[in-house]
């Protein structure tokens, strides 16, 4: 795939290397993760990538997530080869999360949906071990999503500000669910506020790790915020 701009004959402005020996699934072409990328063990900690960039401690036992406002992380979009070093200091990667809302266009919400694929895949297949950070747009398009990722692998899930009103608590139901169903996955990585009545319909069926908001370790150490 993308023959003309792999072999350097067309120039890449669309960054077709971040796919480059991937499948794709059948219709959308989205990137398939492989099993093989994503490890078996949870992570120890879980680190926004805000502030594990500007981190001069030891980053081998954190993973880095991406559950924070896009242009945070925009940089790693435009450049993603300046980040894999940075990234195999790391324990690991939780799959990119831009931001996918179902009122958006529909051909945006693809196009999200397969940066976060395109980038994830890109630095599981350059020696980063990654769990994928599950997020579809509209019901029409989770089935084929989903096809991208590994059954029976670990995956990741964030839950801030999604999960605050009843309609947004029933839609979660809803996903988890879809979720469960077709990955039946090894374990499920919560990075947010988890919430009994949302996940403990689900226990018996998989194994939830939480992991609590690096902004609540922070007030909760009595420390601000913003420092780094």
């Amino acid at each position: 795939m993308y023959r003309n701009i792999l072999d350097g004959s067309v120039e890449d402005s669309f960054q077709a290397f971040l796919v480059e020996e991937a499948e794709f699934t059948k219709n959308e072409e989205y990137p398939i993760l492989e099993h093989r990328m994503v490890p078996t063990i949870p992570p120890k900690r879980i680190m926004p990538f805000e502030k594990a960039i500007n981190y001069r401690g030891d980053l081998s036992d954190a993973y880095v997530c991406f559950f924070s406002p896009d242009p945070t992380f925009e940089r790693v979009r435009r450049n993603p080869r300046r980040y894999i070093s940075f990234f195999r200091r790391c324990a690991g990667v939780i799959g990119f999360d831009f931001s996918i809302h179902t009122d958006m266009p529909l051909v945006k919400q693809k196009s999200q949906m397969n940066d976060n694929l395109s980038l994830t895949y890109f630095y599981g297949n350059n020696g980063c071990p990654i769990i994928p950070n599950v997020r579809w747009g509209i019901d029409e398009t989770a089935d084929e999503y989903l096809s991208a990722i590994p059954k029976h692998s670990l995956v990741a899930i964030g839950t801030h500000g999604f999960a605050k009103r009843n309609w947004q608590k029933a839609e979660w139901h809803c996903f988890l669910e879809k979720l469960i169903d077709s990955r039946e996955p090894l374990g499920i990585v919560v990075y947010g506020n988890p919430n009994e009545s949302i996940f403990g319909t689900f226990k018996s069926k998989c194994n939830f790790f939480f992991y609590e908001p690096w902004i609540s370790q922070r007030r909760r150490k009595g420390e601000s915020p913003n420092v780094d």
